[in-house]
């Protein structure tokens, strides 16, 4: 028999029995549906994180910091040395201070990094209000998280331009002065020019190595550590993400595949109830010609066409229902004032990956029933009713 008529065959059965099809269908569908609707959430936030730390200029980005040894401490010697290292364009150093601020009778304490202009630039710091450093010798100037606003009771409007009154210690007494806020961004932390908040501490708490071309930073990286400092690199941190999202897709799935494993379960008493039906029929095929083979794929073949359609109509689900929740988590971030983003991400491979391997539990699943149909005695299968 050919490939074709077994086909016809086999989708002539399924058609005749519409009702039994679109249940065992339908619970492949929810099987399907609920691991490409939980993946893919998994695979929608990966993909966010990712882009949190990710882009071209930061993967060029070394982010230094001192070593175990007290002399392995970092200050503007250590980084003139960074900047005659072969490969290396920038070098940003970073101060910190605990600094404590106060508009009229609020006062507050936060950690205020020192900067220069080109660290705005490594750390990719979008401005949302306002502006950054003016100038590169700007001293008396400070751009500020949107969060700190609620520490002041401000909104955005009477905080920017506004100066802000601090003081900080440093050895032998206090140093105190007075900042300007010129932007607001919306990640966390309080930046300041760099000679504009230093006190008396020559060390830095790290620094920042831009590599001219991402191909040398892994030797710009080995360098640097050689010399006794610690280094970390984005793609340190994207390796970490990664990991940490596969083991979130495998528990995600692994719930999916509970309900995929149960519609496997239908077909197969589907195929099993086909086949006590069709025993007379079956009967009657052998004895007009129909070898064991033929009859075998009949049945693989039908339950294969189950897990194939349900495949991709729970594809189709699984993507219709993450494409409506993202619209409702956009709706209500917008609403309030966040960003909308993107929650679910179906890749290519993953979708084919699905359709295939929906195909292929459900082949296996009929293939039992399929050799209980070849062994049948013709003349037996003819005397039952």
């Amino acid at each position: 028999m050919k490939l074709i008529d077994i086909f016809r065959i086999a989708a002539g059965n399924l058609k005749r029995n519409r009702l039994r099809t679109v249940l065992t269908v339908s619970g492949v569908v929810v099987g399907v549906g609920a691991i490409v609707f939980l993946v893919s959430l998994g695979f929608g936030l990966q993909k966010l994180a990712l882009d949190k730390i990710v882009r071209l200029e930061a993967l060029k980005v070394i982010t230094v910091t001192s070593g175990s040894k007290t002399e392995s401490q970092l200050n503007a010697g250590i980084a003139e040395e960074f900047e005659k290292i072969s490969g290396v364009s920038a070098v940003s150093p970073i101060t910190r201070n605990i600094v404590s601020f106060k508009i009229g009778n609020t006062e507050t304490e936060q950690v205020v990094y020192g900067v220069k202009p080109e660290f705005l630039d490594m750390e990719n710091l979008k401005i949302s209000t306002g502006q950054a450093f003016s100038s590169k010798d700007a001293k008396n100037e400070m751009i500020i998280s949107k969060e700190i606003l609620t520490n002041f009771g401000l909104n955005q409007d009477s905080i920017l331009g506004k100066d802000i009154d601090y003081t900080y210690a440093i050895s032998g007494g206090e140093n105190k002065g007075t900042l300007k806020v010129v932007g607001l961004f919306d990640e966390k932390g309080v930046y300041a020019p760099f000679d504009a908040i230093s006190g008396n501490n020559e060390s830095y708490a790290s620094v920042k190595v831009k590599v001219a071309d991402k191909v040398n930073v892994p030797e710009v990286k080995k360098t640097i550590e050689s010399m006794g400092y610690n280094t970390s690199v984005i793609q340190d941190q994207s390796a970490a993400v990664n990991q940490v999202f596969s083991i979130i897709n495998i528990v995600l799935g692994g719930f999916g595949m509970i309900a995929f494993f149960v519609a496997a379960i239908g077909i197969f008493n589907t195929m099993t109830i086909s086949l006590l039906e069709r025993t007379h029929e079956i009967g009657v095929m052998k004895a007009i010609g129909g070898n064991s083979k033929d009859i075998a794929m009949i049945f693989i073949t039908e339950s294969a066409l189950i897990g194939f359609l349900g495949g991709i109509f729970g594809l189709s689900v699984g993507w219709l229902l993450g494409g409506l929740l993202n619209l409702l988590v956009n709706f209500m971030a917008t609403e309030s004032g966040g960003e909308a983003v993107s929650l679910f991400a179906i890749p290519l491979v993953f979708g084919i990956l699905t359709i295939f391997f929906s195909f292929l539990v459900s082949t296996v699943a009929g293939i039992w029933p399929a050799r209980r149909a070849a062994k049948l005695n013709p003349l037996e299968a003819l005397r039952y009713e």
